[in-house]
């Protein structure tokens, strides 16, 4: 399995946690999240070990989880702390593996590997989240490929123009330059389009009187699937604080080799507190993504015969770098995991 397991991994947005239990799956595991009654948000492994009826079917019940078949309970660390049959005996079988988790950017993390080796100091820093100059919406969806090939779609931003008709003009590509950076082991690539037609994304904030700017995108890729990107739009020779910015994270959990569950939170440094523009932020987004992205990395996937890209020779163009190097960092860093085991 090409994953790296020690790291944290987005699991959901907090408010889709609420009273009930909620499943999600983290490299090929089902894990259910509850809250305890502190608040504390616990992930255990959604397999009662009885019968292995899934938790994430139960209930939770004064901060445990409560299995739906015959009524085991179960706290935050996986201990079974109640058993309602017979004399009440817990029999020491009766565990459930627990993942470290933490909260943090109004989302919840699960930590995928070894529970000794999580520290929230390896969480990823968006300090832009904090900023109050921006507001925000958030999304996610289904993604039926390999998590790898979302990253690749990432770095590439050269298929704006053409998957993307709100996102960029026709003709842009031509006038785009870009170039790559690989500092430890994140990833960036950075693009600039000069004499742009105000795209449809940013006339939603645009407050100038000229009809072309340039448009900037810099996307910086932390392993294993961290995104912040940041896009501006000014009339300024050189970017400009002022200039309207759309940063965009993409937070990525492989879900199996051939699912992914993408989150995203876009900001806007304009229209504060403007509902419509937030509104046709997200749909536009978030329609993007579901309509256009998602279709045509799972269309990539139908013509490859495995997840190994590498393997299918394909044909490299110069703004490919940067997936290439990222691919490479996170092999290596797999290796690097697995030869440690």
């Amino acid at each position: 399995m090409t994953f790296l397991k020690n790291a944290w991994y987005p699991a959901a947005w907090n408010e889709k946690l609420a009273e009930d239990p909620l499943a999600i799956r983290i490299l090929d595991d089902p894990i259910v999240l509850f809250r305890e009654s502190t608040g504390k948000v616990c992930a255990l492994y959604d397999a009662c070990p009885h019968r292995f009826a899934p938790l994430s079917l139960g209930k939770v019940k004064d901060g445990a989880v409560v299995c739906g078949y015959h009524g085991l309970e179960f706290d935050g660390t996986g201990n079974c702390i109640r058993n309602p049959h017979g004399k009440g005996t817990i029999p020491k079988a009766l565990g459930v593996r627990a993942y470290p988790t933490a909260e943090r950017y109004g989302m919840i993390w699960v930590w995928a590997g070894e529970a000794d080796l999580a520290d929230e100091d390896l969480l990823p820093s968006f300090p832009i989240m904090d900023d109050e100059n921006f507001s925000w919406v958030f999304g996610e969806l289904e993604v039926s490929a390999n998590y790898e090939l979302v990253i690749d779609n990432l770095l590439d931003l050269t298929h704006v123009e053409f998957l993307h008709p709100l996102l960029a003009s026709e003709g842009g590509s031509q006038r785009t330059t870009f170039r790559s950076e690989h500092d430890g082991d994140t990833v960036s690539a950075f693009y600039e389009t000069k004499d742009e037609a105000i795209t449809g994304l940013f006339q939603l904030l645009w407050e100038n009187e000229e009809k072309t700017a340039t448009i900037r995108a810099d996307m910086h890729w932390q392993p294993p699937t961290y995104f912040e990107l940041e896009t501006s739009m000014g009339v300024h020779a050189e970017f400009d604080e002022n200039d309207a910015r759309v940063p965009v994270l993409h937070l990525l959990t492989p879900q199996s080799e051939d699912s992914t569950r993408y989150f995203w939170a876009a900001g806007r440094n304009r229209a504060h507190g403007n509902e419509e523009v937030a509104g046709m932020l997200h749909f536009g987004i978030q329609a993007a993504f579901v309509n256009e992205d998602e279709p045509m990395i799972k269309a990539v996937r139908s013509r490859m015969s495995s997840n190994d890209l590498f393997a299918h020779k394909p044909a490299l163009l110069p703004w490919d770098e940067a997936g290439v190097r990222a691919r490479r960092v996170l092999a290596k860093l797999i290796a690097a995991e697995q030869k440690g085991k």
